[in-house]
């Protein structure tokens, strides 16, 4: 009956969460056969037991519930602007987001002289 499946199922989960093996799965399986014939038909589904129900979605919700992935668009590539460092102007510099750490290049640390640490 469905009470019966459903208190195999927790006892089968609570024993899960405890289960601690060292030997092969497999051979754990010979020694439980009631939970291996019950992990078989869960696994080949022919009883299921996770209950499906419609649900009403209002408003803003994920792309992937709603099944509809956002269009792609190319690769902006990278982003730059103008910057100068007291006489020395660098052209351009790559705009640090904070998702990176961007080094100077040696050849432009040498132009700017001996700097300051603050």
């Amino acid at each position: 009956s469905k009470k019966d499946k459903g208190h195999h199922l927790a006892r089968f989960l609570d024993i899960f969460k405890k289960l601690e093996i060292t030997m092969p799965f497999g051979e754990a399986l010979q020694h439980m056969p009631l939970y291996s014939k019950f992990l078989k038909d869960m696994l080949t589904r022919k009883n299921k037991y996770i209950h499906q129900e419609n649900i009403v979605v209002e408003g803003n919700c994920s792309a992937m519930i709603q099944k509809i992935l956002p269009p792609k668009h190319k690769d902006p590539g990278s982003v730059t602007i103008p910057c100068s460092i007291g006489e020395v102007t660098v052209g351009k510099a790559l705009i640090d987001l904070g998702a990176n750490i961007n080094l100077m290049p040696l050849s432009m640390c040498r132009s700017l002289g001996e700097l300051k640490i603050m």
